[in-house]
């Protein structure tokens, strides 16, 4: 590819992504905010719908709710061919991502014991997508084989 091509491609890229958080905030941090949302990429407010919030706080026990950072973020990796997204976090946060998902039924008290799964197929982001609309979002990423 030529360098001016792949510069340009990442200059499209990089403006698709702008919907994208600037930072990702804590749980614990959003659940106590009046109207919680973050910063996007743009320098605009994205607010989260507080029954969302009020899900996943359920879901993730209160000592692990500063360990998880929303919104989620999913990237679609064309490098792992059609329909494969990874998910941009940490091991807790992918723990309650396939917890969600019913893929794991392993208890929070039990996650030393699960091994960490970071990729999603279309079928599994169009659910997590129905079920958390606001607290989750697509990026989109260039990364190849050949750059790992």
């Amino acid at each position: 590819m030529s360098s001016f091509f792949e510069r340009m491609l990442k200059h499209e890229i990089d403006s698709a992504n702008n919907h994208l958080p600037e930072k990702r905030i804590p749980l614990s941090i959003l659940l106590s905010e009046e109207s919680p949302g973050y910063q996007t990429r743009a320098g605009e407010f994205s607010g989260f719908h507080e029954e969302e919030l009020g899900r996943i706080a359920e879901e993730v026990p209160s000592a692990f709710h500063s360990t998880i950072h929303l919104p989620f973020v999913l990237l679609r990796r064309m490098d792992f061919g059609p329909g494969i997204y990874s998910i941009a976090g940490s091991r807790n946060e992918l723990f309650m991502i396939h917890r969600l998902l019913g893929y794991v039924v392993l208890e929070w008290d039990e996650i030393s014991d699960w091994k960490p799964v970071d990729r999603l197929v279309r079928p599994q982001v169009q659910v997590l997508r129905r079920e958390l609309p606001t607290t989750t979002c697509i990026g989109f990423t260039t990364i190849s084989r050949r750059e790992k």
